[in-house]
């Protein structure tokens, strides 16, 4: 009876070796963790001070005024983005067209 109880306390002794080994680990987990979380807590306040007074409510304006020529790219840019959707549709057309004439070609070479 002294033996099973010698050895249930050998494997309680092993466990919580095992335990206090993964302590050092989970505590660096911990110091890690809290100072993400102290960093993101700045960040917070930050962004939150920001919001109540915000130093640049207009920032485009200031954009066109600073430099007019990203104010034109933009403008630049949207104006191609509409002439590449508009191509873009009619290249779909044609295709469907080009398909529709494929498919009337292959019905009357068929007769």
């Amino acid at each position: 009876q002294l033996k099973t109880r010698l050895a249930q306390l050998r494997s309680h002794v092993d466990n919580l070796r095992a335990s206090v080994v993964n302590v050092g680990t989970i505590r660096d987990e911990v110091y890690d963790l809290a100072r993400k979380l102290m960093h993101e807590r700045t960040k917070v306040k930050a962004l939150e001070s920001e919001l109540g007074k915000p130093l640049n409510v207009h920032r485009w304006r200031k954009l066109e005024g600073a430099d007019p020529s990203a104010y034109e790219m933009v403008h630049k840019i949207q104006s191609l983005q509409r002439r590449l959707i508009t191509k873009t549709e009619e290249v779909v057309e044609k295709d469907m067209l080009a398909q529709e004439k494929d498919k009337l070609y292959a019905e009357l070479k068929a007769i």
